[in-house]
C-alpha cells in the first residue's frame, strides 16, 4: 500500500510539474500564442521598435490560431502586430514569456492580451481609451504613467508621445545627415547629390495604409512643381512582390528605395522617425524646410515656393 501511494504521489508531482512548465516559456525565447476568431488564414506583419528583433517578421494565423516566437534574452521588450485592417497592437514580453492573445476579427481593438502584468495592464488601459476624446485619453494615459512609472507600458506610451514630436534632427534649418542609398533601379543617391534641387522624401509602407493617397499627391506635385524637385520613395515593406505591384499600379516613376529594416534602417534612425507615413522636405542646400506625418498640415503649406497655386488646393 505504501508503495502504491508513493507511485501515486510521484505521478501527481510529475503531472503538476508538466502543467507548470507548459504554461511558461523557454529561457531566451519570447512566444505569442492565441486565437483571433474569424481570422482564418492570414500573414500578419510583426516588428519591434525597441530591438526585440531586427527588421520585419511574419506572424502566421492558421484557422484563427497564432503561434509565433523569437529569440530574445532581455527581461522587457515590445513587438507590434499589424492587422490586415492596418490597425496595430503592441504586446510586451521578455525572455521566457508566453504571451496569450484572444480576440475576434470583428472587433480587433478589443483583443485581450495576457501572460504578464504589462499586457494585462495595457489591455485594461486600451479598454478605458476606447472611444475617449483626445483630451480624456491624455488624462487617462497620464494617470496610468503616474500610477505605474516603471511599467514597460509607460515607457511605450512615452515613446509614442515622442513619436508625435519633432526630433532635433528634423527641426527646420537642420541639414540632412550624410547618407547613401542605392535605388531599386540601381541609381546612387547621396546627400551631396541632392544639393541644387528641392527634395521630398516620403517614408511609407503598404501595411500602414494610405499608400495610394501618398503616391497620388507626389505624382501631382511633380507635375505642378515650378522648380526642380527630387522625390524619393523610402519604402519599408518586406514583400518585394507587393511593392512591385504598387509601383506599377500607382505609376511610381520617381526614385524608389526599399529596406526591410524599418525604423532601424539608416535614414529613419538618424532622423529619429518612429512612425509612418512621414515626409521630409529639404531645400537646395539639403537643409530641412519642414517634416511631419500630416501632409496637409506639415508639408503642404511649405510647398508654396515650389509648386503652382493650383496644386495648393488639390486634394
Amino acid at each position: 500500500m505504501h508503495y502504491a501511494l508513493s507511485i501515486k504521489h510521484y505521478t501527481i508531482a510529475i503531472l503538476t510539474l508538466l502543467a507548470l512548465t507548459s504554461c511558461g516559456g523557454r529561457k531566451g525565447e519570447l512566444r505569442i500564442k492565441g486565437e483571433i476568431r474569424g481570422l482564418n488564414n492570414a500573414d500578419l506583419t510583426i516588428f519591434s521598435r525597441d530591438g526585440v528583433f531586427q527588421g520585419i517578421d511574419t506572424l502566421h494565423v492558421r484557422q484563427g490560431k497564432i503561434d509565433w516566437s523569437c529569440t530574445y534574452h532581455k527581461e522587457n521588450g515590445s513587438v507590434t502586430i499589424v492587422y490586415p485592417t492596418f490597425s496595430t497592437l503592441t504586446v510586451f514580453g521578455g525572455s521566457g514569456d508566453v504571451i496569450l492573445m484572444e480576440g475576434d476579427a470583428q472587433n480587433l481593438s478589443a483583443t485581450k492580451v495576457s501572460g504578464n502584468e504589462a499586457n494585462e495592464a495595457y489591455t485594461a488601459l486600451r479598454t478605458k481609451l476606447d472611444g475617449a476624446t483626445p483630451e480624456k485619453a491624455d488624462s487617462i494615459t497620464a494617470a496610468f504613467a503616474d500610477a505605474y512609472p516603471e511599467s514597460p507600458v509607460t515607457r511605450f506610451l512615452q515613446l509614442e508621445e515622442l513619436g508625435r514630436q519633432t526630433p532635433e534632427a528634423l527641426k527646420k534649418g537642420t541639414g540632412l545627415p550624410d547618407f547613401t542609398i542605392v535605388t531599386r533601379k540601381g541609381d546612387t543617391i547621396t546627400t551631396d547629390s541632392l544639393k541644387g534641387k528641392y527634395t521630398l522624401i516620403a517614408f511609407w509602407a503598404n501595411w500602414r495604409g494610405g499608400t495610394s493617397t501618398i503616391n497620388t499627391r507626389i505624382r501631382r506635385l511633380r507635375r505642378q512643381a515650378k522648380r526642380e524637385l527630387e522625390c524619393i520613395s523610402y519604402n519599408i515593406d518586406v514583400s518585394k512582390s507587393i511593392l512591385d505591384y504598387i509601383e506599377r499600379t500607382d505609376t511610381i516613376t520617381w526614385h524608389s528605395y526599399n529596406t526591410p529594416m524599418l525604423f532601424q534602417s539608416e535614414l529613419p534612425s538618424r532622423l529619429g522617425i518612429r512612425d509612418i507615413p512621414f515626409f521630409v522636405l529639404a531645400d537646395t542646400t539639403a537643409r530641412i524646410i519642414c517634416a511631419g506625418s500630416d501632409w496637409q498640415k506639415d508639408i503642404e503649406p511649405a510647398l508654396a515656393e515650389i509648386t503652382s497655386p493650383a496644386e495648393q488646393t488639390a486634394r
